[in-house]
């Protein structure tokens, strides 16, 4: 008896029907395909402003002019995993203090979904840690410890990528702190955006410049610009390894769909604490698209993307912010 009632259970279970799947889990359950690719794309209209409530049907993304499937939509304001590298090497005591205070206020108003690590590094080695340390606890450690781990940009770059590109969160970025300068790094800025292609990883950064050193030709104002457009209103550096600096960083975040921004302060807290915000903010504010490539472009080549949206009447013209293409990884 106790058998056949075992039978019976089994069968009653077996004819009903499973419940259906949320379809915000069946979206994150899409996001895990293997050849998936995702685009965060940043909308703001003709005064700036983040334009939100837009709808999947108003978008059309493009893998090397072949429209592509939107296989996954969402306009919710997802947590992000950061990766923050900051360049000590040639900041003052001043700045540093200034920039830790900056940061430690930024990562203590994220939210509990998101999460992040800092890599400080200058010519003797490098920290990294899950909170922001004290001026002090820097200098102690790469001073006395005989600290391990990359010593210039590149490799720093390169090893705080791989990093944020193991995380959790499918929104991945990395925040360089850095004048742009690399002295012997084993990596090359090409391997960078190679990884940052294969990784899907938004590059910002915010450049660094003692103007005592690299005193700007003409405008005394920095404007937060790239250093490669020609623009009015911002200042050139006369000192051109500087410059060149700036615009490696420049060229990683706009490859990658994030911004670079060109303080005229930086030793200024209130100053850098707002960059980070408005990171943060752009962040919180983009729309996510993904797609399956076509059979034809499951290689590890270079795909060009566009975006396209259909703004709804009225709204005037539309800016679109996001990555240039991407990479898919080696096998």
């Amino acid at each position: 008896m106790r058998k056949l009632i075992l039978v019976l259970i089994a069968i009653i279970a077996a004819t009903i029907p499973a419940p259906a799947v949320a379809q915000n889990q069946d979206d994150e359950r899409l996001v895990v395909g293997t050849n998936l690719v995702s685009v965060n794309v940043s909308v703001t209209d003709a005064r700036g402003r983040y334009v939100r409530g837009m709808r999947a049907d108003q978008f059309e993304v493009f893998d090397n002019k072949e429209r592509q499937q939107i296989a996954h939509f969402s306009s919710e304001e997802a947590p992000f995993s950061l990766g923050i590298v900051y360049d000590a090497h040639s900041a003052t005591p001043e700045q540093t203090v200034a920039t830790l205070r900056a940061l430690k206020q930024f990562t203590g108003a994220l939210r509990k979904e998101d999460e992040f690590f800092l890599m400080v590094f200058d010519s003797r080695g490098s920290l990294v840690v899950d909170f922001i340390p004290t001026a002090e606890q820097i200098s102690n450690h790469l001073t006395f410890v005989r600290p391990k781990g990359p010593a210039a940009l590149y490799d720093a770059a390169f090893h705080a990528g791989e990093k944020v590109g193991a995380a959790r969160n499918p929104k991945r970025v990395l925040l360089i702190i850095s004048d742009g300068g690399d002295y012997n790094s084993g990596h090359s800025d090409k391997e960078i955006r190679r990884q940052v292609r294969e990784f899907n990883i938004q590059v910002y950064g915010i450049g660094v410049t003692d103007l005592t050193a690299n005193p700007p030709a003409g405008y005394r104002r920095w404007a937060f610009e790239d250093i490669t457009r020609g623009i009015a209103g911002r200042a050139f550096l006369v000192n051109t390894e500087a410059a060149f600096g700036h615009a490696v960083l420049a060229e990683m975040a706009r490859v990658s769909g994030g911004t670079a921004y060109f303080p005229d302060r930086f030793d200024g807290e209130q100053e850098l604490f707002g960059i980070c915000t408005q990171i943060a903010l752009e962040l919180r504010q983009q729309y996510t698209l993904a797609f399956y490539p076509t059979a034809a472009a499951t290689d590890a080549k270079w795909h060009k993307l566009r975006v396209h949206v259909k703004p709804q009447a009225g709204a005037g013209k539309l800016s679109l912010s996001y990555r240039e293409g991407y990479q898919l990884p080696r096998k």
